[in-house]
């Protein structure tokens, strides 16, 4: 998974490339390679914040994150690339091309909702194993030092 400030950089060189070309009179649907990285960065920051929702419990007590560092990066993010998507919009119905925009945000959304519904599965899955392993792990430790324990005392 991209980093959260990595997708948003990329967010914001995705939108300049496709506002240049809209610019210089070229088509939406010719700058496919740039709608291809806004929309890839902006669901990395979704998927950053289904993994921070969906973490372990382990992980979130030892992560560096304090919970208020994650929701602030999250939401920042959040905030920011919905601006640049707004501006994106606009600047497509200042040039004409609406259509286009609309229909691919229908399209963007039956997609979306599939991968996230994925992601977020993926998400739970990787915190629940993360958490029995390491409450194996812990079992087992105990069980070490007990029966450790009892062969020092015997």
């Amino acid at each position: 998974m991209v980093e959260v400030t990595v997708a948003l950089q990329l967010a914001g060189s995705a939108y300049n490339m496709i506002k240049n070309g809209v610019e210089r009179g070229r088509e939406a649907q010719d700058l496919y390679e740039g709608f291809t990285r806004f929309f890839d960065a902006k669901e990395s920051i979704a998927e950053a914040a289904i993994e921070a929702r969906n973490t372990s419990k382990m992980k979130s007590i030892f992560s560096g994150k304090s919970v208020e560092a994650q929701a602030l990066q999250i939401t920042a993010a959040n905030h920011r690339i919905a601006n640049i998507e707004k501006e994106l919009r606009d600047f497509l119905i200042y040039s004409g091309q609406i259509n286009f925009y609309e229909d691919m945000m229908r399209e963007r959304r039956k997609i979306r909702n599939a991968r996230m519904a994925a992601a977020r599965k993926k998400a739970e899955n990787k915190a629940f194993w993360t958490d029995i392993l390491i409450g194996v792990g812990a079992v087992l430790l105990a069980g070490v030092v007990v029966f450790g324990t009892l062969v020092l005392i015997t």
